[in-house]
This record gives C-alpha cells, sequence and structure tokens, in this order.
C-alpha cells in the first residue's frame, strides 16, 4: 500500500491520524504512479495536500478552501485557490485552469454539509471529472449528529433502537419499513440520493422508454468514513481486432456504450479520410464486414451534436 511506503509523521491532517489512509490505500491503488490531477476541496493547514503531492508521484494537486491557511507554501505541484464549494462560477475557474481536460480524482473535505456538498458534487462531478474518474466524499456521518448544522440524531428516544435480529418476525418487518428520520438531514440525506442514482436503471424501470436511463456511476462504495463514485466511462470495441490475415474483405464486430443516458453517434474514416456516420445510439453494435487489406479504419465514438469524442478504435487487417 502506498501509504506504508511514505513517512506519515511528516504530514499535518488528521486523515492520518484519523487511518483514513487504510481506506484510501486500495482505492487509490490504480492511479498510484500515474501524472493524475486531483481537487481536494477543504485544504484545512494543507498538510493533506503535501500528502497527496507525496502519494502521488507524478501528481498535480489542486486545493481549495473558503479560508486558505496564512502561512502555508504550496511548493512544488500545488495550487491553491481560495473561495466556496457552493460557488460553481468559482469551481469551474479553477478546474478550467488546472485540470482543462478534467480532474483524475476529486476530494471534498470541505463543509460537511449536505446542501454545500450536494452542490459542488453535481458540478464538478458531470462537468470537471474524467470519465472512470473518482469523487471522494469524507465524514458523511456527519449527518448523524444533532450538534451539527444539518445533523440528525438516528434514534428518536435516548436508548438505542433493537436489532431485527432481536425482534419478532412481525415486529422486524414493521421496523423495516419504517424509515429513520434522518434520511432527510445532511450528508446522511444526500448519500441516501447518491444510493438512489446508483439505482438509477432499476429507478427508471417503470417509466416510458425515453425516460428510463443508466446509472452516471460505475459503481458507489460507502465506507464508514468516506464515499467513493466512480463515474461511468464510454466505452468503444472491436473484435477480433487486429484482424486475421486472408483474401478479399474481413468481418469484425463494433460495441459501443455512452456509459450514460445520452445518444452516441458512431463514425468511421478509412485512412485518415472524411468520417462517415454509421450508427446512432447509448449502446449498440454493429458489424463492419468491408475491413481490407493494408487499410487503417478509425471509428469514433461522439456525443450527440458531434462536438465531443467520448471514445476511438483504430482497426487494421494483418497482411499474409
Amino acid at each position: 500500500m502506498r501509504s506504508k511506503e511514505l513517512n506519515l509523521d511528516s504530514y499535518n491532517t488528521d486523515k492520518i491520524t484519523h487511518r483514513y489512509l487504510d481506506v484510501y490505500d486500495p482505492i487509490l491503488a490504480p492511479w498510484v504512479g500515474k501524472e493524475v490531477k486531483l481537487l481536494e476541496i477543504g485544504v484545512h493547514k494543507g498538510g493533506s495536500l503535501q500528502l497527496w503531492r507525496d502519494y502521488f508521484r507524478l501528481g498535480v494537486i489542486t486545493g481549495i478552501d473558503i479560508d486558505l491557511p496564512k502561512h502555508f507554501v504550496p511548493g512544488e505541484r500545488i495550487e491553491v485557490f481560495e473561495g466556496s464549494q457552493s460557488d460553481k462560477r468559482f469551481l469551474s475557474e479553477v478546474a478550467d485552469k488546472t485540470a482543462p481536460k478534467g480532474f483524475d480524482i476529486i476530494i471534498d473535505d470541505a463543509s460537511h454539509i449536505g446542501a454545500l456538498t450536494k452542490t459542488a458534487f453535481w458540478h464538478l462531478f458531470a462537468n470537471h471529472l474524467k470519465p472512470g474518474g473518482l469523487y471522494a466524499i469524507e465524514d458523511w456521518g456527519t449527518g448523524y449528529l444533532d450538534d451539527f448544522p444539518d445533523g440528525k440524531r438516528l434514534n428518536r428516544v435516548n436508548s438505542p433502537m433493537p436489532s431485527v435480529e432481536s425482534l419478532s418476525s412481525e415486529a422486524a418487518d414493521k421496523r423495516m419499513k419504517v424509515p429513520f428520520p434522518c434520511h432527510s438531514y445532511g450528508m446522511v440525506g444526500f448519500v441516501k440520493e447518491l444510493v438512489d442514482e446508483q439505482g438509477a436503471a432499476s429507478v427508471t424501470m417503470a417509466r416510458p422508454i425515453g425516460e428510463c436511463r443508466a446509472s452516471r456511476f460505475k459503481q458507489m462504495v460507502i465506507t464508514p468514513c468516506i464515499v467513493f463514485v466512480t463515474k461511468i466511462a464510454p466505452t468503444l470495441s472491436a473484435c477480433p481486432n487486429p484482424i486475421p490475415a486472408g483474401e478479399g474483405l474481413s468481418t469484425t464486430n463494433i460495441s459501443w456504450d455512452t456509459g450514460d443516458e445520452s445518444v452516441g453517434k458512431l463514425y468511421v474514416s478509412k485512412d485518415g479520410g472524411q468520417e462517415s456516420l454509421v450508427a446512432t445510439g447509448r449502446q449498440g453494435s454493429v458489424v463492419a464486414n468491408w475491413i481490407a487489406t493494408d487499410s487503417s479504419y478509425e471509428f469514433c465514438l461522439y456525443n450527440s451534436d458531434h462536438t465531443k469524442l467520448l471514445d476511438k478504435v483504430v482497426i487494421t487487417k494483418a497482411r499474409q
């Protein structure tokens, strides 16, 4: 695990004292050693930014806070900005300057207020997180705290609620049908909204076809201290590729998925020539039975108005 390779005593951050790195290590493993762009919202005294800089040897770290630490010197590969996580314009200005192609990882360790966290999440997730990128939300359990600005204790009484296992079957069934009073409160309420998004395909299943959609999330992992959301990524593939040698024209199967509810457009160009529309749809597959030897075919998946490249694949055929 990457954190075991660092001198953790040298970083002034509660991520270490709370043992959050034990949770982060397996989740962040795929990005270690890559040129990641990381944004952290809420930097406190700046120690976590230094931690992430060293954690990702090739990473570029951006931090924002509503009140930056007065004597913090960012140093190499760290840049900081002062502003609110609820200010969408500010968030976009920072993102466009530091990660114009999107962040690989975004970490929210700021207000822990549900409404503010929600505003930042949906704006950054939709507009400034790369497909396949990771969004981490720390300390979501504050929504269970009576002494937190937008928190609410789980139980209405001081005594702990009985476990389902200790109840009769009839009482247990009734107990499971009663929603916890904290569903509408703070970070807990927001996280439960994210659960609904993860289940979007089931949530929208009974709706008219035009209103059905898949989740924007590839997966959601809820730990006791941190929620991790992975953004789904568009995919485009060809099978076989390269195509085995043979006489005449050959065939390959092209499959695509835009990764969300949006309609994509599949184009092809031969030997760098003009693109031609092949198919449209959120997902699907087509058979290309006109692949010739000594030519290169580039299939490109775009968004619906052909302004954004989602994915591409180059198909070739081996010579005999």
